[in-house]
């Protein structure tokens, strides 16, 4: 025990760290004090372990690359002891795979080799259809797998896949637990296959470019080997995988001998070249754009690395999927930016960082026509900040120490406003210049565990203001992997330069059998009122508690017709967490079926007995909206993707037992058809309607606040085709219409004091809505280097809102098409340049001319 000022604390030792730690660091008045234990923890670990009583296989080194032509022929490969013997995953979890697999591991200072011969007593009924690069999920095709874990921490891993069409996907594995992970990580290696009158072979060549791992001289990696023969539905691994808790970073085996490993320098550069011709709607003719950039990844260690994008272009980014919002709450939209996306594992951490606030709509955009003076106008008002710079450095300890940090800068964004008389402008900042910042630590713990603090900061988006939130994550797993102890927590801090400073906490804790037969758990969420994280997080509402229960009964094993299913029930009981009070009662049950033919049912219901008091739909604090008890049953299913035409698809139904009869249907249908090994086409129609829904429309104070009895119709159509012409070229076409339609009744309501609405005789004049998005997404790929790709981009995006509401399809379609749109045609070339190649090349050139 050390003293610190008038504290005692403990000084705590990981890797070269030392750190002090008192119980009164972290603990503010009227918060759980489970904060000072979880530091504790994140430093309390020893060196971690390596996986024990697995399967190992010995890695052999050799001094060249054995030639890579997918059919083992280079004789290094019989150098190396095969891994045999894999066991099923699924349909069945406890008997030898059907099929023998042989897969052998070479390595030298650049690459690990993986060679894999895959029997197959019928090589001509073996699935090779061709697919976009990390859509891998549903192509019908057999695929070979290897997962590799250089810290063997039971956490962190990637996986790199091949089909026999050879088309390849890499994931990003780390800290996903089970058999997701993140598919916009791309890494840079190369593979190849074919087809033999035995079954097919798969080679690989992964360079350490492409990996993290710890500097010691001798190596032992976590890694296994996954087969799936895709005409049977049958997928296995090397070293066993128990289904039932189906964590397949934490049931690895052990790569023996990568020992004395000396890689070169890991410097990759990634220029580009984009040019634009684009039309913006209305009169204006056609503009061209030009615009080049690059990025850089440099490997610090052999552990860590800085990523770096300069002058960064995201033109050519896939359209937001936009929706007509009626809810008091923020639309969440993916992230589809490639360096947000790609090696972020580290900083979803404690889920406080959402990365669609960097480079998003300026602060004061919507203020702008409050500072308009008389004659004035709005000339140009940019509806997004502008990314200067974005820098990432992250990695891992020999000591499983995880440490991340994120860097950006937002130019200032300023508005112009024009004089209509004079023709005099001038500007008016909407948001200064910006700064975000985050900062992980990540550490890895026996038994697959972790525990994480992170801290996000953005200063400079409002003059004067700077938001900070400090988190904390932890997993705590027993040896068997299936109970478990979780949670996530959070502080908040304001900080104004002319108002008070405002602070606000969160926290999430759960514990549970979450593996086997049987499942149970039960869960707390806690946001303080005063909660605030979304300068560089999401967060939906704060000022909520929720405690759930959930049971359910898992069968593993296939039986009769079913190959598995589950069924359970949860409830969920909520408050509001300023006042203490009552806001919701939900009963859930589940029950999922996946049938021998592939056809997977998912049926949900759910029961609110005493309705809810909603805190959030007023849009005045205080305030709150009282409906009955309510009823939901849905339906999703699928059937099987093997087959040339399957479809997916959900149906729902709402009822609320209210003021009017509140009623809500939708359904989704989504058939896909595999036209052949090259062309698939995929339709999906969305339909849903909210019949006698009512909802928020106006308030003149406090004490007026108004609803209105409204019909509101969705309709979405999409549709979707890819075509492969070889698995490096490739053309994706991508259209979705979004149509909602909002009707106003006439009747509209007056919200008293104790949640119930009072009809209101005065006719407020609220206007419907008719909104439409429209887009197309075209892109022609040709991936012509390893990390080397052209891309040809065509985008049309439409989007309007108005109040005169069609109720023809075809009608609304044809106004939709005549409004003003963007149309954009771009090219980009991105090249990948490897300064250790580059360096080889010319050295061997040096040498022979010498």
């Amino acid at each position: 025990m050390e003293e610190f000022g008038h504290y005692k604390g403990f000084y705590i030792f990981a890797g070269n760290f030392k750190f002090l730690t008192t119980p009164s660091m972290f603990v503010k008045p009227n918060m759980p004090k489970v904060f000072p234990t979880l530091i504790l923890l994140l430093f309390l670990s020893p060196a971690l372990q390596a996986t024990q009583g697995n399967k190992t296989i010995q890695a052999v080194r050799v001094e060249t690359a054995p030639q890579l032509d997918g059919r083992l022929s280079d004789p290094l490969w019989q150098q190396a002891p095969p891994a045999s013997g894999f066991m099923q995953y699924e349909p069945h979890n406890d008997r030898p795979a059907s099929f023998e697999s042989e897969v052998r591991v070479l390595f030298n200072d650049q690459s690990v080799f993986i060679g894999a011969l895959l029997y197959d007593p019928n090589p001509d009924s073996i699935l090779t259809e061709l697919g976009l690069r990390d859509a891998n999920d549903k192509l019908n095709a057999d695929q070979f797998y290897v997962d590799i874990n250089p810290f063997n921490d039971g956490i962190y891993g990637f996986r790199f896949k091949v089909s026999a069409s050879g088309v390849e996907t890499d994931i990003n594995m780390s800290g996903s637990g089970g058999d997701r992970g993140d598919l916009n990580w791309d890494a840079v290696w190369r593979s190849q296959v074919s087809i033999t009158d035995k079954g097919w072979i798969v080679e690989m060549e992964i360079p350490y470019a492409a990996l993290r791992f710890p500097k010691r001289n001798v190596e032992d990696w976590g890694i296994n080997f996954w087969r799936e023969v895709r005409r049977t539905r049958e997928s296995s691994s090397w070293n066993f995988v128990d289904r039932r808790i189906g964590n397949a970073m934490g049931s690895m085996g052990l790569l023996r001998g990568m020992e004395d490993i000396n890689p070169p320098l890991r410097l990759a550069f990634f220029p580009y070249v984009v040019g634009y011709m684009e039309k913006n709607g209305g009169e204006q003719g056609w503009g061209n754009t030009f615009n080049g950039g690059m990025d850089v990844k440099l490997g610090l260690s052999e552990s860590f690395t800085l990523d770096m994008t300069l002058v960064p272009d995201f033109g050519q980014v896939h359209s937001d999927a936009r929706v007509l919002n009626l809810s008091p709450y923020e639309v969440q939209y993916d992230e589809k930016r490639q360096f947000f996306t790609e090696g972020t594992e580290l900083f979803s951490k404690a889920e406080l960082f959402y990365s669609r606030r960097i480079g998003a709509q300026p602060k004061g955009y919507r203020d702008v026509s409050s500072q308009l003076d008389e004659n004035e106008i709005v000339k140009e008002n940019p509806q997004e900040t502008r990314l200067i710079n974005a820098t990432k450095f992250s990695g891992r300890t020999s000591g499983g120490l995880g440490i991340g940090i994120f860097n950006a800068m937002t130019a200032p964004s300023h508005a112009i406003l024009r004089d209509t008389l004079t023709g005099e402008t001038r500007n008016v900042t909407t948001q200064p210049f910006t700064n975000y910042n985050l900062v992980v630590l990540d550490q890895s713990l026996p038994n697959n565990s972790y525990v994480s603090l992170v801290n996000t900061n953005v200063s400079g988006a409002i003059q004067g203001y700077m938001a900070n939130v400090t988190g904390t994550d932890f997993r705590l797993l027993d040896r068997s992997n299936m109970f478990r102890i979780s949670g996530k927590g959070a502080i908040s801090q304001q900080y104004f330069e002319t108002l008070d400073d405002n602070f606000g906490y969160k926290y999430d804790l759960s514990l549970g059998k979450y593996g086997g037969t049987w499942q149970y758990s039960y869960g707390r969420s806690v946001i303080s009122d005063t909660y605030e994280q979304n300068d560089l997080g999401y967060l939906r509402r704060n000022n909520e508690v929720e405690d759930e229960l959930s049971l359910s009964y898992n069968v593993f094993k296939p039986f009769w017709r079913i190959l598995n299913y589950s069924t359970g029930f949860s409830m969920e009981y909520a408050r509001l967490f300023n006042p203490n009070t009552f806001t919701g009662l939900d009963i859930d049950y589940s029950l999922r079926v996946l049938f021998d033919t592939r056809f997977f049912i998912n049926l949900g219901a759910s029961y609110e007995p005493k309705g809810q008091r909603d805190y959030f739909e007023p849009r005045v604090p205080g305030r709150f909206y009282e409906t009955g008890e309510a009823w939901r049953f849905d339906l999703m299913f699928s059937t099987d993707y093997r087959k040339r035409v399957y479809l997916d698809g959900n149906i729902e139904y709402n009822k609320v037992s209210s003021y009017y009869d509140q009623q809500s249907f939708s359904f989704y249908l989504n058939p896909t058809f595999r036209a052949s090994d090259r062309l698939n086409l995929s339709y999906g129609l969305n339909f849903g309607e909210n019949h006698n829904d009512l909802g928020y429309v106006d308030h003149w104070s406090p004490d007026s606040i108004f609803f209105g009895l409204r019909q509101s119709p969705t309709t979405i159509n999409t549709l979707k085709a890819t075509y492969i012409f070889n698995n490096r070229l490739s053309l994706d076409f991508d259209l979705r219409h979004y149509w909602s339609r909002v009707f106003y009744d006439g009747d509209y309501f007056l919200l008293n004091e104790n949640g119930r609405l009072e009809l209101w005789a005065e006719d407020l004049q609220i206007n419907d809505i008719n909104y439409n998005a429209f887009t197309i997404d075209t892109k022609l790929t040709w991936n012509f280097a390893p990390g080397s790709q052209l891309s040809l981009v065509w985008k049309n995006i439409i989007d309007t809102q108005g109040s005169q509401v069609s109720h023809n399809f075809l009608e609304n379609l044809e106004r939709t098409l005549n409004e003003p749109q963007v149309n954009s045609f771009s090219l980009k070339i991105l090249y990948y340049i490897d300064y250790p190649m580059i360096k080889r090349t010319a050295g061997k050139v040096f040498s022979k001319h010498s």
